[in-house]
Parts: C-alpha cells; structure tokens; sequence
C-alpha cells in the first residue's frame, strides 16, 4: 500500500464479521514492520514434520497464508492484530480477541482465526528472547492447543478454533506452567479492598457498597437463587479515622454484620487495578497446599526476573474447587481439594454451579436433582444428595497475597472462628424457607 488506510477504511475492506471494541486507538498507534510474510515459512516447514502433516492439508494451510499475504489491505490489518495480540496478556489488555472472519477472503476464510493465533507464534516467541527466558519455559507453550487444533484439520478438515480466548494465551506464549500450575498477569476488578494490621500481619477484606447478599453471604440471585426477605446491601461507612463494612469471610462469604477497622493501624494491601497473576489449574496429579506453594513461589522468582516491570502484588483465581460447601462434603482433613482451598482468601461471585456440574457430572445443564441415577464417583453422590436437599453450589474466587506464600500449608487467612462461622451461615437462605 503507498499510504497506511485509516481504520474505517481497512475494517470495509476486509470486512470481518466480528472485530473487538476499542482497536481504532491501538491502530492509529501502529508502526507496520513492513515484513513481506505472514508466518516464517521455515517456522510452518518445521510445525508439519514435527507433526506429519499431510500434504493436502500443508497446501491448504499454505493457500490461506497467501491469500492472505496478496491482499495488501487484509495483511496490513492482520499484521497489526497480530503486534497487539502479542502483547496483550502483558499489558493486561482486556480486549475481547476472539473468532473473527474476513468476508475479503474468497476461498480460505474459514482458517483465519487459526492462522492469525498461528502468526503470534514466532514474534511472541521472538520477545521472550529478547528478555533472556530460556527456551525451556516457552518452546512447548503453544504447542498445547496447536496439537490438537492441527489433529482437527487433518482429520476433519474442521479449522474452527475452540475457545479462541484461551486458546491465544498459549499462542502469544503469554501463559507459564511453573511446577503444577498455569500463571499470567491479571487486573484485579473486583468491588473490595482488601487490608493488612501494621503489627499482627492479619488480613481483612472488606466488600464496597451497594451489592446485595443472599443471608448465606452469597450475592442475591446467584444460580437464580434469591432470598427477599434475608438479604442485604453491604455499606462502607469511612471517615479520617476508621471504615466499617463488611468483612468478607475467607471461607468465601460476606458477613450481614459490620467490620471496623482503624485506618493507623491497618494498610491498603490489595486494591481494583492492581496487578496479580491468575492461575489456572491443568488436569492431572500433585493438587496439593505443597505443589501450590512451590508454584507460587516459582512464579513471583520467574515474574520478578523476566518481567519486573509489572508490579504483582499475589495470585487470582476462580474455580468450581474453591466452592467451600465441598467441605461438608468431603473428609476435611485427607481431601485435596478442602486442603487447598483452606490456603486462600476465598470470596463470592456471580458466577453459580455450572462448572461444577461440568466438571463434576459432564454436563453443565445436568440436574442431579431430576436425574439422579447414574453417579458412580463418591463426589458425584455426595454432590447430588446434597443438591437433592435443594442447596446449590456456587464458583467461588480466591486471593493470595505474595507477603503470604510463605505460610501456605497452615491456613494464612482462615481462621477456626471462620469455619465456624461458616457453617452457622451457609445455606441459611433456605432454613429461613423451610422454617
């Protein structure tokens, strides 16, 4: 192209069916590199003999790379998605990148999604480089998703790529396997402060104003579950010298009664907008309070020597296993699952139980309730028997803050008055019902 389109310009051309919000700015910020390739051509030789790639799929592969390549305004464009894919994770860009297709491209469209993920290979690769990671922390990264998505291509010639979002975590090699578990950064959002005594080193968080808890301490209408007549709206009540609120239990609910606590005496510790790193959970062995605190500890040595410029003050998370309900489920004192989640700062969200009944059950529309037949595991019983008494179960949060790795293994933020206080409270909602 002899001048660089504008924005409106290149998106009419190539006309895609669906391009995220918020890319005009990040385009008009766009320096091409003026590369006449797409993908490395000795990169794509590589990837179909390590993966004996027939060759009637290599040719496909290759046609779509280059009707790409000719169309000067859809290379342009896909050259610039591909520079801010790239960075994204890092920037905690929370862009929603996804599927997307060019109506310009006559013959190939269907690969788009896969080759434009496929292109941030290389330059991803190519920036950790740059900042001295060795290899070994990276070089199998993308091959997670690329294994199977290529499997899919050749055997049914399906290019569709599943969950585009996750998948270009390991495609921009933005997320880590250090020991057991995944990590990458992320921008804590959620609506609470959380606190740390000067002296003691005790931990509170306090949830802000204006949201509405079910008597369980659980948000109002979770699982389309609501509770008019026990429910609350949290306050946040603050002046020179204290705030009261409500304290979040760490065994993953909020308090109906108010907390105060004395600004001289206690610090900001975690606040919206500062930066953690969310940790994901692979199938397999090792979930252990152990292999966690190694982890973690791994992680903030790998952040804080490859990536120091970003500030991590702990790790996020949000998973079905954290739901502390599975403690009156499961033997508290041999269960991975109780062992772990009693090592984090857990709090509630919106989200309900279809993770769990997903990862549980199979099926995330399954009613255990309706039908009961059929479980074999003793969680999968335990888990329906107590749905059957019309109690739900919930995807809970959790917090760690990195000043507390040290002390996983021996509850950092849960007390024995926590768990006591839980079990007083929890699917109190439904006694108000029945009695």
């Amino acid at each position: 192209m002899e001048r660089q389109l504008d924005f409106n310009e290149c998106t009419a051309i190539c006309n895609f069916d669906y391009l995220p919000e918020g890319l005009e700015a990040k385009y008009n910020r766009y320096h091409p590199d003026h590369k006449s390739y797409l993908i490395p051509r000795d990169f794509l030789s590589e990837l179909f003999e390590h993966y004996q790639i027939p060759e009637h799929t290599r040719q496909r592969l290759v046609r779509g790379i280059e009707e790409i390549e000719h169309h000067a305004v859809l290379f342009h464009f896909t050259k610039f998605l591909v520079e801010e894919m790239c960075s994204a994770r890092n920037r905690c860009d929370e862009t929603r990148y996804t599927n997307m297709t060019p109506g310009c491209m006559d013959q190939d469209g269907d690969l788009y999604s896969f080759l434009l993920l496929l292109a941030c290979v290389v330059p991803s690769m190519e920036m950790l480089q740059k900042r001295s990671v060795p290899k070994a922390y990276y070089e199998r990264i993308p091959h997670q998703p690329l294994k199977h998505q290529l499997e899919k291509l050749v055997q049914h010639g399906d290019a569709k790529v599943h969950d585009f979002p996750w998948a270009m975590n390991f495609y921009t090699c933005s997320i880590f396997l250090l020991d057991r578990f995944y990590f990458i950064p992320y921008r804590f959002g959620d609506p609470f402060t959380m606190f740390r005594h000067v002296d003691t080193q005790e931990v509170i968080a306090l949830r802000h104003a204006g949201e509405e808890f079910r008597s369980d301490g659980q948000r109002n209408g979770v699982n389309d579950v609501y509770d008019p007549h026990g429910c609350f709206i949290s306050e946040w009540r603050e002046n020179g010298e204290s705030i009261r609120a409500h304290r979040i239990n760490p065994m993953g609910f909020v308090e109906r009664e108010t907390t105060s606590i004395l600004k001289k005496d206690w610090e900001p510790a975690l606040q919206e907008g500062d930066m953690l790193l969310a940790l994901h959970i692979p199938s397999g062995p090792g979930y252990t309070p152990e292999r966690l605190k190694n982890s973690m500890s791994m992680a903030m040595e790998f952040y804080g020597e490859y990536f120091p410029e970003l500030p991590i003050k702990g790790f996020w998370s949000a998973s079905w296993l954290y739901d502390t309900r599975l403690s009156l489920l499961l033997d508290n004192e041999k269960s991975n699952i109780v062992r772990v989640q009693r090592q984090f700062y857990n709090y509630p969200t919106l989200e309900g139980d279809g993770m769990l009944r997903y990862e549980v059950f199979g099926d995330r529309n399954i009613d255990p309730v309706r039908s009961p037949g059929g479980f074999t595991t003793s969680l999968q019983k335990a888990a329906a028997a107590y749905m059957q008494t019309g109690a739900r179960f919930n995807t809970l949060s959790m917090i760690v803050l990195k000043e507390d790795i040290g002390r996983i293994g021996s509850m950092p933020y849960i007390t024995e008055a926590d768990m006591e206080q839980f079990r007083r409270t929890v699917d109190s909602h439904l006694r108000e019902v029945t009695g």
